[in-house]
């Protein structure tokens, strides 16, 4: 089974996860997948895999070395959007033009100016009512191919593989269970996010805010100097944060505040953010805001109560990858063999990889060729995900 035809599979099969489920794995389908995976591996050759009862697959290959890189995907797909696509479309050799997904729905440069990046790639797409899932099916592929020719030419590589599945990144809670006495990796990398071009070692910190807001009701008709309606209530709240701290005005290294979600009605009222920087510092000061703003409200409010419960979710990988800088040079090494650009960008955004390399195992990322991810106009370059296989090779070859 090729590159393509393993990601053809793999998309087939929805695994969304849902953060309000509780349980881990968060959705069964997850599981299933796991156990795909397994069997997968199995199937070439592998024998030393592990399966957590949380949905974790591992795989550890020997090859008589005294060092041990591991590679890691995650298994689930956003919950914002269907997946489970059953027909994609290879388009080879892009030219650049608009792409209709469907009758109804073009994906337009214009719109999305990322593909003028893969022009002349081979390109997958959606049918425009599903989500691809290359985040991170894209990388399991990728993991797959690498995988498959390591197997055969044990001989030209450097390092033991270890391979880790995970299940709920898209949640937050795809590193909750990770344990490396399974994986047995000295240094190691996801493979999750977008041009191959672009390697991080650096992500927001973030945290999560619930602002729970309870309001008094009464029958409207007779409701003055008695009801507090704590729609209302959220309403102020939510407007005193700054218009230019939310993700639609920031970029690069600017932070954000996000309300993500709020519902309720009179009586309560629930409003969910996100809030993330790249200097925690800040990410603090961003904290302490939601209980200015608490208090300003309420002295215009003063019979409404609001409760505010702040989670940390992750938290900024750059200070312990640059303690060891060995994976660093790695990349650089086979980029370089490769002939290939390399560039570090900053994720604005989180993953796995931050949380493994607080938990001990340094571990950055690196791209799959994967853009417009998380919705229908969703697009992976196949060139770049056959191109990515070819430098883990030279990666594993590399001097540390």
């Amino acid at each position: 089974m090729d590159i393509y035809e393993r990601f053809k599979k793999i998309i087939a099969i929805d695994t969304r996860s849902d953060e309000r489920s509780g349980t881990h794995p968060s959705v069964p389908s997850l599981l299933d997948f796991a156990n795909v995976m397994v069997n997968d591996l199995k199937e070439l050759g592998v024998t030393d895999i592990t399966l957590t009862s949380e949905g974790y697959v591992y795989a550890n290959i020997n090859n008589n070395k005294d060092f041990t890189i591991g590679l890691i995907a995650h298994m689930d797909t956003a919950p914002v959007f269907k997946g489970g696509i059953k027909i994609p479309r290879l388009i080879t050799n892009y030219d650049g033009s608009d792409i209709e997904l469907n009758s109804e729905i073009t994906m337009k440069t214009s719109e999305f100016p990322r593909l003028k990046s893969v022009i002349g790639e081979d390109i997958i797409v959606t049918d425009g009512n599903h989500l691809l899932g290359g985040d991170d099916k894209a990388g399991i592929a990728i993991i797959f191919e690498f995988l498959t020719y390591y197997l055969d030419h044990k001989d030209e590589f450097k390092y033991n593989l270890a391979v880790c599945f995970t299940p709920d990144e898209e949640i937050g809670e795809g590193a909750l269970f990770f344990d490396n006495s399974i994986m047995k990796a000295n240094i190691a990398y996801t493979l999750d996010g977008e041009s191959i071009y672009y390697a991080s070692f650096e992500n927001f910190n973030a945290s999560s805010a619930e602002v729970t807001i309870k309001g008094i009701g009464v029958h409207p008709g007779s409701a003055k100097d008695i009801m507090v309606n704590s729609l209302l209530v959220a309403n102020e709240f939510a407007n005193l944060f700054p218009l230019n701290m939310t993700p639609q005005t920031t970029t690069d290294k600017e932070g954000f505040i996000h309300l993500d979600e709020m519902k309720g009605d009179v009586e309560s009222t629930t409003l969910n953010y996100i809030i993330r920087d790249f200097d925690i510092n800040e990410l603090h000061k961003k904290e302490k805001m939601f209980y200015t703003n608490k208090d300003i409200v309420l002295k215009k409010f003063p019979k409404a109560i609001i409760d505010i419960t702040i989670k940390e979710q992750y938290l900024n990988m750059k200070d312990i990858v640059l303690k060891d800088t060995r994976v660093i040079e790695l990349i650089n090494k086979a980029y370089l063999a490769k002939g290939l650009p390399i560039s570090y960008v900053p994720i604005r955004g989180g993953t796995d990889g931050a949380t493994i390399s607080y938990k001990g195992l340094v571990c950055p990322n690196l791209g799959v060729g994967d853009f417009n991810c998380h919705g229908k106009y969703e697009f992976v370059s196949l060139t770049q995900m056959k191109l990515m296989v070819e430098i883990l090779k030279e990666l594993f070859k590399a001097d540390i």
